[in-house]
């Protein structure tokens, strides 16, 4: 794999940034604003190279490393606790928000086999900052460590469990609940049971309809579909067969980016091919609505943004770092790159013991 992760995503928090040349080496990305760090001649580290495009996600391993702690003292880790790493930068205020955050999982997992440990990208730490970590205060002048374990950028954090693997990740501020969470889950062995949900906007789509129900199909995996319903009619087989191996209806618009939905137009017209339409997504939004009430569920939402076309292995990275128990994954019918990475993203998901379902009642025949 490249190491130059041309067109990845380099993030802080809901702030994104796409292109192939966004990043140079040793950059990172903390909201708009972006910082080089320079190399020192002399770091006493153990080089570690895992060949990641992007940085590390659920499911990579972190190798045995020493770094050196904030006060010059060489640190050596290896895998035998449960481990919590935060990667923040002096420069980067998030760290204000972050740290306590974290210190709040800490005090909570006191007198637990837990191990926590503040990291500087580049090797700075201001007063508040040194007050702020959280557990072993570790410095990274050059960002020689953090860049090759493909750490882009802040704040970054992973849970490692006691065999080095990451049961969890998580790019920007983190929620101090979702932490703790995951880290007694990782700790009880069990990091990732449970139901994840494939859905795609925009279908029918103008291509691609079929090969992608034949995935779907072949994986024996279930999609809720939101519906462009005026094309219901000319595409009257392939609704009919979504609707006949399993998969669910749901409305996403009548014609695409219209400034309003008549919701009743649309689900009549679900409702004469044995679709739902309880559900409304609107186009260009991740929330799922209840199409009766127009109150917005309560659903976690994973949107790998697959319809700005970032190439399959991106994809693949995106959603299996983002993807946990109980996510809505947000896809685009008529992406080819999609449909091409989508057996990958169910085996890798399978792996990691998550199952598929519906958002709404699962119909029979279909299991994950």
């Amino acid at each position: 794999m490249s190491t130059g992760l041309a067109g990845a995503r380099f993030q802080h928090g809901d702030t994104e940034h796409h292109g192939e040349h966004d990043r140079k080496p040793n950059e990172f990305s903390c909201g708009n604003e972006k910082r080089r760090v320079s190399s020192p001649r002399e770091h006493n580290f153990l080089s570690v190279q895992l060949g990641l495009d992007g940085p590390p996600v659920i499911g990579n391993t972190i190798q045995p490393f020493t770094i050196e702690t904030r006060d010059g003292h060489p640190f050596s880790w290896l895998p035998k606790r449960t481990t919590v790493i935060c990667f923040c930068a002096s420069w980067c205020d998030t760290w204000k928000d972050q740290l306590p955050r974290v210190g709040e999982v800490r005090k909570e997992m006191a007198g637990l086999p837990v191990d926590f440990l503040t990291v500087s990208v580049d090797g700075r730490w201001s007063e508040r900052g040194r007050q702020a970590a959280v557990g072993t205060s570790l410095s990274d002048p050059g960002n020689r460590w953090c860049s090759s374990i493909g750490i882009d950028r802040i704040p970054y954090t992973l849970l490692l469990n006691s065999k080095g693997v990451i049961a969890w990740a998580s790019s920007g501020v983190i929620r101090s609940q979702d932490l703790s969470q995951a880290v007694r889950a990782c700790l009880g062995g069990d990091t990732d049971s449970g139901t994840v949900y494939l859905t795609f906007d925009d279908f029918p789509a103008l291509k691609g309809n079929e090969k992608l129900l034949d995935v779907l199909r072949a994986e024996k995996v279930p999609a809720t579909i939101f519906c462009i319903c005026s094309r219901l009619d000319q595409y009257a087989d392939v609704i009919e067969r979504a609707v006949r191996e399993g998969n669910e209806l749901e409305i996403h618009a009548w014609v695409h980016e219209e400034p309003s939905t008549d919701i009743a137009r649309c689900r009549e017209a679900l409702k004469g091919y044995g679709g739902d339409g309880s559900l409304f997504r609107p186009h260009g939004s991740e929330f799922v609505l209840d199409a009766e009430t127009m109150k917005r569920l309560d659903l976690p939402v994973d949107d790998p943004y697959d319809f700005q076309r970032p190439g399959t292995d991106e994809l693949l990275r995106r959603i299996c770092g983002q993807a946990r128990p109980g996510s809505v994954i947000q896809l685009h019918a008529g992406s080819e790159e999609t449909i091409d990475a989508l057996p990958e993203i169910i085996a890798k998901l399978r792996q990691r013991g998550l199952r598929f379902g519906l958002l709404e009642t699962p119909k029979p025949g279909l299991h994950g």
